[in-house]
C-alpha cells in the first residue's frame, strides 16, 4: 500500500499530470463547443449579438446607443464591453469565409476554450508562487476542471473566459511589485503594466473591480509598512526606476496606463459622473419602451412593479448569505440547458457535489483552526485572502441589492466564483496541508477520493448524463455521438435521480 500511494504522489505532483489536466480540460471544453446547441444559458446569445453591433465600429467608443441593438441594454454605457469589442475582429474575418452562424459560434467557442486554458497555466503559477506543493496545485487544478460548469462556460461565447486568464496574470504582476516593494527596488515598468493590465480587465468585466481595489489596497497597506515614515521614498524610487529606462520604454510606459485608462474611463468615470453609477440602470440611460426589449431589465422591472403593488414580500436578510452560498454550490454542479428550453435545469451528480461541500467545511474548519500558521510570513496567500473576501462581499451586496428591488434571489450563479474559486482552493488547500502534516499517508488516501468522487460524474460528464438530444446541435452525427457518449457514461457513473422531490433541492 504504501508503494501504491507514493508512486500516485509522484504521478500527481509531475508535469506529466498538469499536461493532462490540459488534455482533459480541452477535451471537455472541446466537447461543450462543438455539441452543444446555441445560444447555451449563461448569456450566449447577448455575448455574441454584442459581439456583432462592434463588429460595425473600428473604435470601442459609442457616442450614442446602436441601431436595432435595444435588446443587449444600454450598450453605449454598458461598462464591460472590451471582449465584445476585441472578439468582433476574429468575427469579422470568420464571416469573410462563411455567413453560416453556427460555424461562426463554434469557431468563437474555440477561441474561448483556448483563453480559459490560458488561465490555468497562469493559476497553476499563482498556486506555486504562494508555496503549495506541485502535487497541491496539480489536485486543485484538476478538481476545478471537474467542476461541472467550467468546462460549460468555457465552451461558450463569454466574457468570463477572457476575465479569468486576465485576473490570473493581474494578480502574478501583484505579487512581482510586492516583491519589488519589500526590497525596496521598485520598478515604472512593471508598476504601468499592473495599473494598464487592471483597468484593462474591468473594461473586459466590471465585477473584476473589488479585486482591483482589493489588491491596490494591499499594495498601498504594504508600501506604508515598507516604507513607514519614509514613504517618499517610494516615489524617489519609481522616478530612479523611471531615469534608467531606454527611450523606447519611456515611450511604451504612458502609453500602457493611458490607453487602459482612457478606455476605463470613458465609460465608468463618465457614467459615475453623469449617471452616478459605474453600471448605471437602463432606464436610466434610455426610455421604458427602449429598455423593455432587454429581457433581463424587463425581467426585473415586472418584479419591482409587484413589489410596489404590494404582491411580493422578502425573506429574513439575515438567512441572505447562506442562500447566496447555498445556490452558489448548486450552481457550480447543476446542468443547464439554453433560452430554447426555457432554462430547463437539474441538479447536480451526487458524488462530485457531495465531496465539494465536505472540502468546503473542511477547509473552513482548517482555516480557522490553524490560521495562524497558514498565513504567518505568507503575504502572497493574505493577498488571495483579501481578493477573495473583497469579491465575494462585493458579489453578495450586489446580490441583495437586486434582491431588494426585485425580490427575487437572482445574482446568484456559480460561474460568478470561477475567477477567484482557484485562489480560494490555495487558501483551503494549504489549511488542509497543515491538518495533514503528520499523516502524509492519510492526506494521499484522502487526495485519491476526493479525486475519485469528482470523476464520478464531474466536467462535462455532469452535461453529457443530465442532457438529451434537445441539448446538442442541429446534426446528425453530434447528436449520434452524444447519445452514445449518454448510454455508456450513464453505466459507470452514479448519477442519482434526474428531478427530486426533497426538501434538501430548494427549487422544488
Amino acid at each position: 500500500m504504501p508503494k501504491i500511494l507514493a508512486k500516485f504522489l509522484d504521478y500527481l505532483r509531475s508535469d506529466k499530470f498538469f499536461r493532462l489536466i490540459l488534455v482533459v480540460f480541452v477535451i471537455e471544453a472541446v466537447w461543450i463547443a462543438v455539441s452543444a446547441a446555441y445560444p447555451q444559458a449563461f448569456d450566449e446569445n447577448y455575448h455574441f449579438g454584442l459581439i456583432k453591433v462592434y463588429s460595425h465600429y473600428w473604435l470601442p467608443f459609442l457616442s450614442h446607443q446602436p441601431p436595432h441593438a435595444d435588446a443587449y441594454g444600454a450598450v453605449a454605457r454598458e461598462p464591460s464591453y472590451f471582449y465584445h469589442y476585441i472578439m468582433s475582429f476574429p468575427y469579422r474575418f470568420i464571416e469573410l469565409f462563411t455567413k453560416s452562424q453556427i460555424i461562426q459560434v463554434i469557431i468563437l467557442r474555440l477561441i474561448n476554450v483556448a483563453m480559459f486554458a490560458w488561465g490555468l497555466t497562469l493559476f497553476r503559477k499563482i498556486l506555486l508562487r504562494v508555496g503549495s506543493s506541485k502535487a497541491l496545485t496539480n489536485l486543485v487544478l484538476m478538481l476545478f476542471i471537474l467542476i461541472p460548469i467550467v468546462p460549460q462556460l468555457a465552451g461558450q461565447i463569454s466574457y468570463d473566459n477572457l476575465m479569468i486568464p486576465l485576473t490570473a496574470l493581474s494578480i502574478l504582476y501583484c505579487f512581482k511589485i510586492m516583491d519589488e516593494i519589500r526590497s525596496k527596488k521598485l520598478s515604472i515598468y512593471h508598476t504601468a503594466l499592473f495599473l494598464g493590465l487592471c483597468f484593462m480587465t474591468s473594461v473586459v468585466k466590471y465585477a473584476f473591480l473589488p479585486i482591483f481595489a482589493a489588491m491596490l489596497l494591499f499594495l498601498i497597506v504594504l508600501s506604508i509598512y515598507v516604507y513607514k515614515k519614509n514613504l517618499k521614498f517610494f516615489f524617489i524610487q519609481l522616478g530612479k526606476s523611471w531615469r534608467k529606462q531606454k527611450l523606447i520604454t519611456k515611450i511604451i510606459i504612458p502609453l500602457v496606463i493611458i490607453i487602459p485608462f482612457g478606455l476605463f474611463a470613458q465609460r465608468d468615470l463618465v457614467n459615475l459622473v453623469e449617471y452616478h453609477s459605474i453600471k448605471p440602470s437602463c432606464q436610466k440611460v434610455l426610455s421604458v419602451k427602449q429598455c423593455l426589449a432587454y429581457s433581463p431589465w424587463a425581467y426585473n422591472y415586472r418584479n419591482h412593479i409587484k413589489i410596489e403593488a404590494g404582491l411580493a414580500s422578502f425573506s429574513n436578510p439575515i438567512i441572505y448569505p447562506f442562500q447566496w452560498l447555498y445556490w452558489m454550490w448548486y450552481r457550480l454542479f447543476f446542468a443547464v440547458n439554453g433560452p430554447k428550453a426555457h432554462f430547463k435545469n437539474y441538479p447536480p451528480l451526487p458524488l462530485p457535489s457531495a465531496a465539494a461541500l465536505v472540502l468546503f467545511i473542511a477547509g473552513i474548519v482548517a482555516l480557522i483552526k490553524w490560521w495562524r500558521k497558514i498565513f504567518a510570513g505568507n503575504l502572497y496567500l493574505t493577498l488571495l485572502l483579501a481578493v477573495v473576501a473583497g469579491y465575494c462581499l462585493a458579489l453578495i451586496g450586489q446580490g441583495y441589492f437586486t434582491y431588494r428591488y426585485t425580490a427575487v434571489l437572482e445574482n446568484m450563479n456559480g460561474r460568478y466564483l470561477l475567477p477567484i474559486l482557484v485562489l480560494l482552493a490555495a487558501i483551503f488547500g494549504q489549511a488542509l496541508s497543515v491538518a495533514f502534516r503528520k499523516m502524509q499517508n492519510r492526506k494521499i488516501v484522502f487526495a485519491m477520493v476526493a479525486l475519485f468522487l469528482f470523476l464520478e460524474g464531474g466536467g462535462v460528464l455532469t452535461f453529457i448524463i443530465r442532457s438529451d438530444s434537445t441539448w446538442d446541435i442541429n446534426n446528425k452525427a453530434v447528436v449520434k455521438v452524444n447519445n452514445t457518449a449518454r448510454k455508456v457514461v450513464k453505466k459507470v457513473v452514479v448519477s442519482g435521480y434526474k428531478e427530486y422531490s426533497t426538501r434538501l433541492w430548494f427549487f422544488d
